[in-house]
């Protein structure tokens, strides 16, 4: 049962409510995501299944695409609809709905939003600081600071905008928190702005034909591993090798494989294992 399934994440419940609902349909408790989406976002969550939750550090998400919606006129502690909402009055709005026009949101867009930022993840996130989840330490009533961190927005366009509500489309390095990017709006605008749609429309290459729907899950729906990692090199190796890679053992040799990759060995259409070569021997990285 080694197989990777992306998931169309529902509104309204965790990445782990995903995890458990699939244990159930798959009968096996050994599966993980590579990557969280908060409970009021939607879209792509790929779950690896068996021992190729062994393969999810190979995989490159290192930019995620999102679509998301923004309204002007309010403020919450979560900077979206999880917690409580409070609106500006009347004549701010009026203020607001005067001032900010989508020529100004394309502008600070191109001038603040391109490539590299320093950014805080908000507190209410599953991000972990001293082991232990930011949202845990809010509910525990604990007094803390998130720290700034890069990241890198390679896209940001404004797709529609009709005040009080914006909407935006946005090709991110992982770890990017789209929360965040609203937060940071508002303090340049000087008006409530927060998030009230999330969708993940895209992680790495994959983009959304290939996911399915977790109330319609298609157990034979899983995708090619050849398709998920393009930019590995898959071999196969003699019944003889292969069992000293499985016993840990180098072997010495000439081989026609890049030097130092990570090399994804496939039996029976299966990775079984992952080994590199430096140019005199193959040795063994991860037994999957």
């Amino acid at each position: 049962m080694n197989k990777f399934y992306l998931i169309d994440k529902p509104l309204d419940i965790t990445s782990f409510d995903v995890i458990r609902i699939l244990r159930k349909k798959l009968n096996t408790s050994k599966m993980w995501h590579t990557g969280t989406l908060d409970p009021l976002a939607t879209g792509g969550l790929l779950i690896a299944v068996w021992n190729y939750t062994k393969l999810i550090p190979y995989f490159e998400k290192d930019t995620k695409e999102y679509e998301f919606c923004v309204n002007f006129d309010w403020v919450s502690a979560s900077f979206d609809l999880w917690t409580d909402v409070e609106y500006i009055s009347e004549s701010e709005q009026k203020k607001a709905s005067e001032f900010i026009t989508s020529e100004k949101i394309i502008e600070v867009l191109n001038q603040k939003f391109t490539w590299t930022i320093n950014q805080i993840p908000p507190k209410y996130s599953a991000l972990k600081m001293w082991w232990k989840k930011a949202l845990d330490k809010i509910r525990s009533w604990e007094d803390f600071e998130m720290k700034s961190r890069e990241v890198t927005i390679k896209e940001i366009e404004l797709l529609d905008f009709n005040y009080p509500s914006a909407r935006f489309r946005a090709l991110v390095s992982a770890g990017t928190y789209i929360r965040s990017i609203a937060y940071d709006l508002w303090e340049i605008f000087g008006t409530w702005w927060y998030v009230t749609q999330l969708r993940r429309t895209k992680i790495g290459a994959l983009d959304i034909s290939l996911w399915q729907s977790l109330d319609l899950f298609d157990v034979d729906r899983f995708l090619d591993v050849r398709d998920l990692f393009k930019n590995k090199s898959f071999i196969s190796l003699d019944d003889e090798v292969l069992e000293k890679i499985n016993n840990w053992l180098k072997v010495y040799g000439q081989f026609d494989f890049d030097i130092w990759a990570d090399l994804f060995v496939v039996s029976w259409s299966d990775v079984t294992n992952i080994v590199e070569y430096d140019g005199e021997c193959l040795r063994a990285k991860r037994k999957i």
